[in-house]
């Protein structure tokens, strides 16, 4: 049978509120955010082919679908609030588990979140010029953070209430991109001939590299498939719905990214796609041009509002499913404890929520005053050098290879988690058992193993790589400390 440690009962539990529908759209919403708008541009510079740009694309959602697939097992099995938590505590112990969510809060979630609300802020600054006096960054993280608070006070109201947003907004975001997909068409403005080159003429150790640089933006773009199980505990007959909103949502991704994407290519000619970023940092927003060369100069505002309302929902699935990791820490004793208070009225982890907010917003200024502020000289070599290369980052950039790398990490040990569950626990209830067992999961973690090696050893990765690694490595005496008083919440009564 299955314990309180594992469900979480006997202690305070969050609601089931959410049914099937708003289960998939937390999979598909909080993935689609700005990455396909953005991301294509550099993959192309990464690789300047046509079939390699379109197998990157489809590699990096099988690489995500064989990680949905094991996940799908793991939350139909143990249907507790924290996802990926949960299964580390069960398989590994509590320690890997406490890196999980120490590294998810000051990393992995939080920079996400600062990360597509840069995204947002940059594309409201774009709409909307900014006050006389005020900086276009400051004004960009003005409207991101703005964007953070409001989504964060949603769903403190209610996750019922949150779930609906998502259902919308997901909705809207997917009629978006369905019409952006058969426009060229019904235009008569999609061009076959476009898709050229196909391969290119030799190959070398440079085709490699840039697969693997691209590779990283690709699941950049895939990044949020996992947030569903964070919300196991809330969502009706998990058994049922975690698995079909998992697998579904994986299949409708990777059919909408690789639609994109084709249409991009068949619409602007290759050399246009892998123009550099503006001279202002920002990054090129492929989607732009692909809508000028449709519609005319108005395509730039029709990006920037469906780019606007892309990340809103994003940022939404992620302000719903992520203060799950820190309240399931925080019930078992982990985390400070009133991260496991659950709101009397909205029946929300309310506490969670606003320290998510809080730290996401830190991130987001920081950020913005690193490109600000010039970079001193001759404090310290280090220091000299990190600021230099933080100034110069497009606030967009910025925090991308952290989430990556963290995230990474722990989704690789937490797919590692269904082999050790099998072994340790074969009395758990198992209403989905992972498809392509045991390959499904050794592809996922080996892909894993390789593209962590990649952004250790790859110059442009290096240094946030190791930055990464401390963050993770920072956690142990955190952990030291916390479980020195570790005493699980159960009800009183």
């Amino acid at each position: 049978m299955t314990t309180e440690t594992e469900t979480g009962a006997g202690r305070e539990k969050l609601p089931r509120v959410l049914g099937p529908t708003e289960a998939l759209c937390v999979v598909v919403g909080s993935v689609i955010g700005s990455g396909i708008f953005i991301v294509p541009a550099g993959v192309a510079r990464s690789v300047p082919f046509i079939g390699g740009i379109a197998l990157v694309w489809i590699v990096g959602g099988l690489f995500s679908m064989a990680g949905a697939l094991t996940l799908a097992e793991l939350g139909s099995m143990l249907p507790s609030a924290g996802g990926p938590y949960v299964y580390l505590r069960e398989a590994f112990g509590k320690l890997p588990a406490f890196l999980f969510g120490w590294t998810e809060f000051l990393v992995i979630r939080t920079g996400s979140i600062a990360t597509l609300a840069a995204a947002f802020g940059l594309n409201f600054a774009i709409l909307v010029p900014a006050p006389p006096g005020l900086n276009f960054v400051a004004w960009q993280t003005t409207a991101a953070v703005a964007a953070i608070v409001i989504l964060a006070t949603v769903n403190i109201i209610g996750t019922r209430f949150g779930g609906r947003v998502q259902v919308i907004g997901t909705a809207l975001k997917i009629g978006a991109l369905g019409t952006m997909i058969v426009l060229p068409f019904a235009l008569g403005k999609a061009d076959p001939k476009l898709l050229s080159p196909a391969w290119p003429a030799s190959y070398d150790r440079s085709i490699l590299e840039g697969i693997m640089a691209a590779m990283i933006s690709v699941l950049w773009a895939y990044d949020g498939w996992a947030n569903a199980a964070s919300l196991a505990e809330e969502i009706r007959d998990p058994g049922r719905n975690i698995p079909r909103a998992l697998i579904l949502g994986m299949f409708a991704l990777i059919a909408i990214y690789l639609g994109m994407t084709l249409v991009y290519h068949m619409v602007i000619p290759l050399g246009e796609v892998m123009s550099p970023p503006l001279d202002n940092g920002a990054p090129r927003i492929v989607s732009v041009n692909f809508l000028r060369h449709l519609v005319g100069v108005n395509g730039g505002v029709i990006v920037a509002l469906v780019i606007m309302a892309s990340t809103f929902i994003t940022l939404n699935g992620n302000a719903l499913s992520g203060p799950r990791a820190y309240f399931a820490m925080a019930r078992d004793g982990l985390f400070p404890r009133w991260l496991c208070k659950i709101d009397p009225r909205h029946q929300t982890p309310a506490n969670a929520i606003i320290a998510q907010t809080v730290w996401a917003v830190i991130l987001m200024v920081a950020a913005s005053a690193f490109l600000l502020i010039q970079p001193p000289k001759g404090v310290h070599p280090v220091i000299d050098s990190a600021w230099a290369k933080l100034h110069e980052k497009p606030l967009y950039d910025v925090l991308l290879s952290y989430v990556i790398f963290g995230g990474t990490i722990f989704y690789g040990l937490s797919i590692l988690s269904v082999f050790v569950l099998r072994a340790k626990r074969p009395d758990l209830p198992r209403p989905y058992r992972t498809w392509g067992y045991p390959i499904t999961p050794l592809l996922y973690t080996a892909a894993s193993l390789l593209l962590l090696g990649n952004m250790i050893w790859g110059k442009e990765t290096r240094a946030e790589s190791f930055a990464g690694l401390a963050v993770v490595a920072a956690g142990v005496p955190a952990y030291l400390i916390f479980s020195r008083h570790s005493d699980p919440i159960h009800p009183s009564g």
